[in-house]
C-alpha cells in the first residue's frame, strides 16, 4: 500500500488469558468497561515434521474469530494453512472459496506481516465461524492467540472506540467534531460507536511518531490502548517521510482483544490542518477509514486501479476505463460513480471536490456485514 501526498491513506500494512492495559501519564475521566463478548485464548502448539501446528474449537454460538500469530524479532510471520471443521483449508489457493491472497496471515498475501499477522473469519460473507474443530499449521513463531466472539448478531451493532491525542498543538476539544463525523458515518451504515472519553497522552516522545508499528516508540504508544475497544491515536504528526500521510492502521485487520503493538490506528492532525484549524470532516473520514482497516476492510480500489477488495458488492474503478490522464493512478474524481465516495476508497477527494461537498461516507452491505460480525462488535 502507498500514500498519496496530503491525500492518501497509508496502511502498513486453550487457556484463557486476561490482559491488562499499560498506563502512562493520561488525563481522562473515563473508566474501563468490558463492552465486547470477546475472549482471548493462547493456543498450545505442537512441533512435528511439518513444523508447528495447533487446533481450537469454535462453539455453536461462535460469531467470529481472529487467529493471530506473533514473531518477536519482527520478521515476517504467517500460517501455512487454516482448515475448517469440514476439512476446507481456507488459506489454500485450491479451495473454491479461500483467503489465499487476502488474509494477512497467509504467506501468499502482500499485506505487511512483520512480527504479526492474522486470519479474520468472516472477512467476507463467504466465510463464517463454523462450529467445531479448526486446525492450523504455522511457520516459526513465538505464539498464536485466538480472539473469539460468541453470542448473537442483531441487525445493528455497537463497537467501542477509545480515542487518544498526543502533542501540545491541539487538545481533546479540537477533535470532538471529527469524532462526531466519524460516529455519524458509522451510524448511517448500521453501526453505533460507543465513543469513550478522549485520553490525552502528555509524554512528548509520542507527539511525532513513525507510521511503522514495529518502531519502538510507535509500539510503546499503541500499547497504551485498551484491549476492549478500537484504539485511535490522533498524533501531532508522523516522523520522516511519513509526514504526508493522513493516517494508517496496524493491519487489515489489526489486533483485537489484546494489548500489543498492532492494537490501534494512527491519524495525523497536522495533515488535516490549515494552520492550526483542523478539517473535521476529512479527519473524521480518515479516522473512520483507518478503523475500517483495523476491523478487516480493504481498499475497495487500490491506487493503480487494478487491485480490488474481496467483497462482491463494492464498486470497482478499473484504470483501463477510468484513468483519464493515463498516469497509472485512479483518483476519487476519476472514480466518481465507480466507488470514489466509498469510505474505503484508497484516497480522499481533492480539496476542490471537498469544498464542493464531496464526502466519503458510504459502505456496501457486505462491508457492513464484516463490521457487524467483527470480534470487536456486539
Amino acid at each position: 500500500m502507498s500514500a498519496e501526498k496530503n491525500l492518501g491513506r497509508f496502511v502498513l500494512v486453550l487457556s484463557a488469558i486476561l490482559l491488562t492495559v499499560s498506563c502512562a501519564k493520561k488525563q481522562s475521566n473515563s473508566s474501563e468497561s468490558n463492552d465486547v463478548n470477546l475472549k482471548v485464548y493462547e493456543i498450545i502448539q505442537k512441533i512435528g515434521g511439518d513444523g508447528l501446528s495447533g487446533s481450537f474449537v469454535i462453539p455453536e454460538n461462535g460469531i467470529s474469530f481472529l487467529l493471530s500469530i506473533y514473531l518477536d524479532n519482527n520478521n515476517s510471520v504467517a500460517f501455512k494453512s487454516l482448515t475448517d471443521p469440514d476439512g476446507t483449508d481456507i488459506l489454500s489457493a485450491s479451495s473454491t472459496t479461500n483467503l489465499y491472497l487476502d488474509a494477512s496471515g497467509s504467506s501468499a498475501s502482500n499485506v505487511i506481516k512483520n512480527g504479526y499477522s492474522n486470519v479474520l473469519v468472516p472477512q467476507s460473507p463467504n466465510f463464517f465461524a463454523k462450529a467445531g474443530k479448526w486446525t492450523f499449521r504455522a511457520y516459526n513463531n513465538n505464539r498464536v492467540r485466538l480472539a473469539l466472539r460468541t453470542g448473537t448478531v442483531s441487525s445493528g451493532a455497537t463497537i467501542p472506540v477509545q480515542p487518544f491525542i498526543t502533542g501540545e498543538t491541539w487538545s481533546a476539544e479540537n477533535i470532538s467534531d471529527a469524532l462526531s463525523v466519524m460516529s455519524g458515518i458509522y451510524l448511517k451504515n448500521g453501526v453505533t460507536l460507543n465513543m469513550k472519553s478522549i485520553i490525552t497522552i502528555t509524554e512528548t516522545e509520542y507527539s511525532t511518531v513513525s507510521p511503522a508499528f514495529t518502531n519502538i516508540t510507535t509500539s510503546s504508544l499503541v500499547k497504551h490502548g485498551s484491549s476492549d475497544a478500537v484504539n485511535i491515536f490522533f498524533i501531532e504528526d508522523y516522523s520522516g517521510s511519513g509526514s504526508s500521510i493522513l493516517g494508517n492502521a496496524a493491519g487489515m485487520p489489526g489486533s483485537m482483544g489484546d494489548v500489543n503493538s498492532w492494537n490501534g490506528v494512527l491519524a495525523s492532525l497536522s495533515a488535516h490542518a490549515t494552520g492550526t484549524t483542523l478539517d473535521a470532516q476529512l479527519l473524521g473520514e480518515t479516522a473512520a477509514h483507518e478503523m475500517g482497516h483495523q476491523l478487516g476492510l480493504f481498499h475497495t480500489t487500490e491506487y493503480g486501479g487494478n487491485l480490488f477488495d474481496i467483497l462482491s458488492d463494492t464498486a470497482e474503478c478499473p484504470s483501463s476505463s477510468q484513468d483519464n490522464d493515463s498516469n497509472g493512478i485512479v483518483t476519487a474524481e476519476e472514480c466518481d460513480g465507480f466507488g470514489g465516495d466509498n469510505l474505503m476508497f484508497w484516497t480522499s477527494w481533492s480539496s476542490t471536490s471537498r469544498s464542493a461537498g464531496k464526502k466519503q461516507e458510504t459502505l456496501s452491505s457486505n462491508q457492513q456485514h464484516v463490521l457487524k460480525f467483527s470480534p470487536m462488535a456486539k
